[in-house]
């Protein structure tokens, strides 16, 4: 078998909706090689209870678009599946899935696919680059399609100096869903808003301003809308700043939600977070991650 371990990710960044997205040390691992026949999907975790097994599974449906791009005729396929970033929270599961099919698929059809090709491929599928793109690369990564073709530029992110404190609650939040609370106009002066926070967001990481981290990522694109969907966003912001973050925001559609803190604060910041959830947000889960700077790779 040929296997492909794939970061988590973490889209919008607060002002960089649908542009900005960082990779997260938390990885799905898929493994895949051609059979005589049939498509056979095992999948070892409890993503098993929500994820099809069958030829809707989006790993199996990555593969098969490259597969009819290669024109390669696939026999059967038997896909191993082990995903430790959570499903339908807004942490990139589904680009994950993309990105491993891509990659599989590739390999096994021996396809040639250069990485500015993985990249196009996966975000034409996935509909918008800023999970993908991070997913394959790793770091930071500001993207965007224009013409049919995902202009980027990726950005390291220091991990010795900023970790990310992943705020997961019990509950999903479908990203359709999240996506259909979105004006299709918004005013003049939110555009503007969001422009120059987005700027600052990307200038703060690439020199290392976490303190312009608060401001950078406020938002009024996407936040405010999804704000009623997400039980206890208000309170963990609050929480976060209080705790000493540099800044908060929701990540992706939702409903998790990221603090990004001071890597000499972590356990500090994990130990009052934690006393916080568990006697004010029952039902939320505290995750602290590195950022990931490799992105997707063969094992």
């Amino acid at each position: 078998m040929i296997t492909v371990k794939v970061p988590a990710t973490s889209a919008n960044m607060g002002s960089g909706f649908d542009s900005i997205g960082v990779a997260l040390a938390l990885y799905n691992t898929v493994s895949a090689k051609e059979t005589d026949g049939g498509l056979k999907i095992d999948i070892l975790d409890d993503s098993r209870g929500f994820l099809p097994s069958d030829s809707r599974n989006l790993v199996y449906r990555a593969m098969q678009a490259v597969f009819n791009e290669a024109a390669y005729s696939c026999k059967g396929l038997h896909i191993v599946q082990s995903n430790s970033i959570p499903v339908t929270r807004g942490m990139g599961s589904s680009s994950a899935s993309i990105v491993a099919g891509i990659l599989l698929a590739n390999a096994i059809c021996k396809g040639g696919m250069t990485r500015e090709d993985v990249i196009a491929l996966a975000a034409n599928i996935e509909g918008h680059p800023d999970n993908t793109t991070p997913a394959i690369l790793g770091g930071m990564v500001v993207a965007v399609i224009d013409g049919g073709k995902t202009f980027y530029q990726k950005v390291a992110v220091d991990s010795e100096k900023i970790k990310f404190a992943v705020f997961v609650p019990d509950f999903i939040l479908r990203t359709k869903k999240a996506r259909s609370l979105l004006p299709a106009n918004v005013p003049h002066v939110d555009a503007v808003f969001n422009t120059g926070r987005a700027a600052l967001l990307v200038a703060s990481m690439m020199t290392g301003a976490y303190g312009n981290l608060k401001t950078a990522m406020d938002d009024r694109l996407h936040q405010q809308y999804r704000r009623h969907l997400i039980r206890g966003m208000d309170d963990i912001f609050k929480a976060a700043e209080d705790f000493g973050a540099y800044g908060a925001y929701i990540s992706g559609a939702g409903p998790a939600i990221i603090a990004v803190i001071d890597a000499g604060d972590s356990e500090v910041f994990s130990q009052r977070a934690g006393e916080f959830l568990s006697h004010t947000l029952k039902g939320w889960n505290l995750l602290i991650l590195d950022p990931d700077n490799t992105g997707a790779n063969i094992e």
